[in-house]
């Protein structure tokens, strides 16, 4: 163990002596008068360096090479992104915000649609859920739509932040544009179902999505099992349960809920053979331990 901390700090000391040395050349060269073509190649081979060090995170590193960049061309709006990048890397966020707006400023037509982007995954990353928002605020302001990319990025955000109320209604507003989009449907009954929703909230969410593909087994096996739990109507939940059995019949989950609807509506020896199928195909503790709890209550 000792030892890799070392190679590791070693290694960070070459990069130190490596960033001195090129700052010396950087403020001799940048006192010259004009870019010749071979400073021009030397201008992107020093970014392409740096656009290398950024993707290993060696940001301090990747930080001088793009001032050498900057000092050549002041107004390369890609220089001032990654100089944003790394800025957002070393924990400057400020420093980051100012030098994505230079980028913007040298690049108004385009440049916001790069640069915000990467600010709010920075954000995001480092949990900053307050700036991530304010991000995406300013990304619909300047597209002028709420998009479908910018719902999730809220959604993200929010269910990040553990707050699913939010998380609902950055879904339910992109729905008001595109009602049977199935992805978006899907996400909201993750959401009401973290929150424990009510039946009168969750199941007519799940009628939406069984309204567009009858067949769509976790749907089904999620509303079977609710409405067995919280004592809905079991000859519907039977009906569901065994139509996810028909098309996948070695899913442990799928089985132990057909099982467990089996033995509320009487039927314990039919219960008790799907129960034992759902044992014999269960690979994980979690399902396992949820299933032999069932199995242990019907052979009672």
């Amino acid at each position: 163990m000792k030892g890799e901390r070392l190679n590791k700090v070693t290694g960070y000391g070459l990069r130190v002596k490596g960033i001195v040395f090129l700052s010396i050349f950087i403020f001799q060269f940048s006192i010259c008068q004009a870019i010749t073509v071979e400073q021009e190649q030397q201008f992107m081979y020093y970014w392409y360096a740096a656009k290398q060090a950024i993707e290993e995170e060696r940001y301090p590193e990747a930080y001088v090479l793009l001032e050498f960049c900057h000092a050549l061309n002041p107004n390369d709006g890609q220089t001032l992104r990654y100089l944003g990048v790394v800025a957002n890397g070393l924990g400057q966020d400020k420093q980051a915000k100012e030098y994505y707006r230079k980028a913007y400023e040298a690049d108004p037509q385009g440049q916001w649609e790069r640069w915000l982007p990467r600010m709010f995954e920075a954000y995001l990353d480092k949990e900053q859920f307050k700036k991530a928002i304010s991000v995406l605020d300013e990304m619909e302001q300047r597209s002028g739509e709420y998009s479908a990319t910018l719902a999730i990025s809220r959604y993200r955000v929010y269910a990040s932040w553990d707050k699913p109320k939010k998380a609902l209604e950055a879904i339910d507003r992109y729905l008001v544009t595109d009602p049977t989009n199935l992805r978006f449907l899907l996400f909201r009954i993750e959401i009401l179902e973290h929150m424990n929703a009510k039946a009168k909230v969750l199941y007519p969410a799940y009628e939406d999505v069984l309204a567009i593909n009858p067949r769509h087994l976790l749907v089904l096996n999620n509303y079977a099992y609710h409405l067995a739990t919280h004592k809905g109507d079991l000859v519907k939940a039977e009906r569901m349960s065994e139509l996810t059995i028909r098309e996948d019949p070695t899913n442990p989950v799928y089985l132990d809920t057909y099982g467990w609807i089996l033995h509320l509506r009487g039927k314990d020896e039919l219960a008790k053979f799907f129960l034992e199928r759902a044992m014999s195909n269960a690979k994980d503790e979690r399902t396992r331990a949820e299933v032999q709890k069932h199995l242990l209550k019907v052979i009672k």
